[in-house]
């Protein structure tokens, strides 16, 4: 089993649907190298997993990169001492990483963090990470959902849109060729089946 074991277990005791670890090469550029049998999952069904995955591959890991990257040339002793790094946090996704003192690993963690929200959908849609939803607000469209999230008193989703329009492509930029996820309410969205969910 591969990643941050200290960041697994605190992500599994906090709830989190979908945990995924990794062992890294870190003297790669830009940032580290993954390698495809040093991957695990520690939680979260396909579909989760499969939000998880989107976000990484959607800029999170660019950002996770550059990161890695701008740390090690600010601790030259980075590869030396072992201390968690938070290389990439929003609303929905958190990754840390330590290299645990390994003198060329970096061991990572990433996970979709646990539904902060508070009353009920209408209807019987209750949201799940994994599931796909079509984002009406803008003609965005179909979206995978991260986490239930609410913003004060509002219940909303956090979601990743799979092939969101150049508009929002360029406003969202996250990495090389990403885009961040977003927050929408009740009524921005429908399930794919087309019921309202507000």
């Amino acid at each position: 089993m591969f990643g941050y074991a200290f960041a697994i277990k605190a992500a599994q005791q906090g709830g989190c649907s979908a945990i995924w670890g990794a062992r890294a090469i870190a003297t790669e550029d830009p940032g580290f190298g993954l390698v495809p049998d040093r991957i695990s999952w520690y939680a979260g069904n396909e579909a989760e997993r499969s939000a998880l995955v989107l976000a990484l591959n959607k800029g999170v890991l660019d950002v996770c990169r550059e990161r890695f990257a701008e740390l090690k040339d600010e601790h030259w002793d980075i590869h030396r001492v072992a201390k968690e790094y938070v290389l990439y946090e929003d609303e929905a996704i958190k990754v840390v990483g330590n290299t645990n003192g390994s003198h060329g690993y970096l061991y990572l963690t990433a996970f979709i963090l646990p539904p902060d929200r508070t009353g009920e959908w209408r209807g019987n849609f209750r949201p799940a990470p994994g599931e796909v939803v079509n984002v009406t607000v803008n003609s965005i469209g179909e979206a995978i959902v991260l986490r239930g999230h609410r913003v004060y008193s509002v219940a909303g989703l956090y979601v990743m849109p799979i092939n969101p329009p150049d508009w929002y492509r360029k406003q969202n930029r996250l990495g090389r060729n990403g885009w961040k996820p977003g927050w929408i309410t009740g009524v921005e969205f429908t399930e794919i089946e087309g019921q309202e969910v507000a």
